[in-house]
């Protein structure tokens, strides 16, 4: 009896799979299709520039309150599901210190670009904006509650869910002369390894969400305010300022672990 339910407890629910799926579908691929439509996309081009811009990440977070209320309603009571969001001030500071310090090497490496523009776009709409709602959405809310709640193995769940991420970097209306199998190119790949990586450093500072929204918006912005290519060091510099900056996460998280002796208790909340 004992042994059945706890295989039970460990086994997946597929029934908080299937929820977590649909609604990250409606999320990436709904999006995606309303565009197509040329009514819906001629009204959202009619409104301000602010508004169209803020208009599928607020719809995006908004399918995230719902599913995750329909998964906390499914969830059991010895299960500690967390968003990693309410960490408390000195977790959440300690996370965005931690992730903010790891892209200095961008930052280094745009200092010494010839091209330099912090536009309101670039802070805003390219950093700001996608760094938080796109960690709500595909490491709290998918790759965390599968986790947590739908007791998904971590590795896979992290390799899918990364394969995902980048892939909804994907145009399904590219403009012409491009194809949608034409962009499944390393550029994809690296944001599908990315993703990847920012769900193993969420799960190995103990679903602390802020350090990686920080790596992910800093990320972000240097890459957007400086032209990272227009360097001494070229693309390659670009390029390997970006692994160093994903390198020194990984150093962080596991120095944490060392000091600890457990998985990122140190910053977990």
């Amino acid at each position: 009896m004992i042994e059945s339910s706890q295989e039970q407890k460990l086994s997946i629910r597929w029934s908080v799979v299937t929820v977590i799926t649909v609604f990250t579908a409606i999320g990436v691929l709904g999006f995606k299709l309303l565009w197509m439509i040329d009514g819906y996309r001629s009204m959202v081009k009619s409104w301000t520039y602010d508004a169209q811009y803020l208009v599928h990440p607020l719809m995006r977070m908004v399918l995230v309150v719902i599913g995750v209320l329909l998964v906390y309603r499914m969830a059991r009571p010895d299960d500690r599901a967390s968003m990693g969001l309410a960490v408390g001030c000195p977790n959440a500071i300690k996370g965005l210190g931690l992730g903010f310090v790891c892209t200095l090497p961008m930052l280094l490496l745009g200092l010494m670009s010839e091209s330099f523009t912090p536009t309101r776009y670039e802070i805003m709409y390219t950093a700001m904006m996608p760094g938080i709602t796109e960690e709500i959405f595909y490491r709290a809310f998918m790759f965390g509650l599968l986790v947590q709640v739908a007791r998904c193995p971590m590795w896979p769940t992290a390799i899918i869910t990364g394969l995902v991420f980048g892939l909804a970097h994907v145009d399904i209306t590219p403009d012409q002369g491009q194809t949608i199998l034409g962009q499944l190119g390393p550029w994809i790949a690296m944001i599908g390894l990315g993703g990847f990586m920012y769900a193993w450093l969420y799960w190995e500072s103990g679903w602390n969400l802020w350090v990686v929204i920080a790596l992910h918006i800093g990320m972000n912005l240097w890459w957007d305010m400086f032209d990272l290519t227009m360097t001494p060091l070229g693309g390659w510099g670009a390029t390997i300022a970006r692994i160093l900056s994903v390198g020194l996460a990984v150093l962080f998280v596991f120095h944490f672990r060392v000091l600890s002796g457990g998985r990122g208790s140190t910053i977990k909340p």
